[in-house]
């Protein structure tokens, strides 16, 4: 799994994969359509290096958390 920054988009949907929320609940959350969160969800574990549903979680812990974050919706 790679180290690299992510924007704060890249944050959300990481954390919403973690708490494993469907592409559309992502989308209706966030704007934009499934088929787009989709994308989004491909490009991201692909520049992570991620694959398991574990690692998922792994990379939420470590990349994607800040001191003002309250959950998931």
């Amino acid at each position: 799994m790679r180290n690299l920054p992510l924007s704060p988009r890249e944050k959300q949907l990481l954390r919403r994969l973690a708490a494993r929320k469907t592409d559309a609940q992502i989308a209706e959350r966030l704007g934009g359509t499934a088929k787009q969160i989709s994308e989004q969800r491909a490009r991201l574990l692909t520049k992570l290096g991620v694959s398991a549903p574990a690692e998922i979680a792994d990379a939420t812990e470590r990349l994607a958390s800040w001191s003002t974050y309250r959950g998931v919706t």
